[in-house]
């Protein structure tokens, strides 16, 4: 079973979403001048500058595959025995369905992989239930929260 996507979901970003971010960084920034926390204004300006380059990324198209030995998903695999379980997610707003695999590294604890349309989503669970346990999982609240707000 194998498909290609979008590395993730992209929000096209409109000037005025560019301006809010300058805005409450300039904000921000000014508040930290008054308290004398230029430590803190630096960090803040690395992080915006941070915001926006990675904001105005198109996302990649990856190729997702399954073989007997693991997920392959762009240049990574993710051996089954890495996987401690997953679950298939469909977003109603949006009609997405994602791939959400429970990993055993401590850095990456939850991967996010898109669904193709025309992925029968009852084949890929049959598939993945011969090598990794069903588990009930969930993306993170901040993850969906910047994802909603463009990020």
């Amino acid at each position: 079973m194998e498909w290609d996507t979008f590395e993730h979901s992209y929000m096209e970003k409109t000037n005025d979403w560019y301006a809010s971010v300058i805005l409450i960084a300039g904000a921000l920034i000014a508040v930290e001048f008054l308290f004398h926390n230029y430590l803190a204004i630096v960090l803040t300006f690395i992080a915006t500058v941070a915001i926006i380059l990675t904001a105005a990324q198109r996302p990649e198209m990856i190729h997702v595959d399954f073989r007997k030995n693991g997920i392959r998903a762009g240049n990574i695999l993710y051996p089954y025995s890495t996987l401690d379980g997953f679950t298939i997610v469909e977003y109603h707003r949006t009609g997405e369905r994602r791939l959400l695999l429970e990993s055993t590294r401590r850095m990456m604890p939850l991967i996010v992989i898109p669904i193709a349309p025309e992925i029968d989503e009852e084949e890929l669970h049959e598939f993945l239930a011969h090598y990794v346990p069903e588990k009930e999982l969930y993306e993170s609240i901040p993850h969906l929260l910047f994802e909603r707000l463009g990020f």
